[in-house]
């Protein structure tokens, strides 16, 4: 089951919702897939193939978009016993994100270190707004 994560700027006062993690549906190969935009779906295919037994992780993560200054929640699949990662990019702009918050950090941890990308101050919190499938 998926979080919700209410994202603010203590700051500039602007907020953002992020569906992060999975849902049931995200069992299945071709729900996984459709996640990314069309110009990384090849990459994400590949990438599940690519072992004699697809062992993968998917969920989507928080991120933050300098091109259109938001915080959004992108698609990142992982493969076991691997470097490779394939993070899927900003759903609003369509452009590559930055400040990914990976498995090794909680989301409190990614709040305290990541910039606001609309004022860059370093005074961001985040909240469980509730979950979602």
């Amino acid at each position: 089951m998926g979080e919700i994560v209410n994202v603010r700027c203590k700051a500039c006062k602007r907020e953002w919702q992020c569906f992060t993690g999975n849902g049931l549906l995200h069992g299945r190969r071709e729900t996984i897939l459709a996640a990314f935009l069309e110009e990384d779906r090849q990459q994400a295919e590949s990438l599940m193939e690519a072992g004699r037994i697809p062992a993968y992780d998917f969920q989507y993560s928080l991120a933050v978009c300098r091109h259109c200054h938001n915080v959004v929640a992108v698609p990142v699949l992982r493969v076991a016993d691997s470097e490779e990662t394939v993070t899927g990019r900003c759903p609003l702009c369509r452009k590559g994100t930055e400040d990914l918050c990976t498995e090794e950090q909680s989301v409190e941890e990614w709040s305290e270190k990541t910039a606001c990308p609309v004022c860059r101050c370093r005074k961001m919190e985040t909240r469980e707004g509730g979950h979602w499938d």
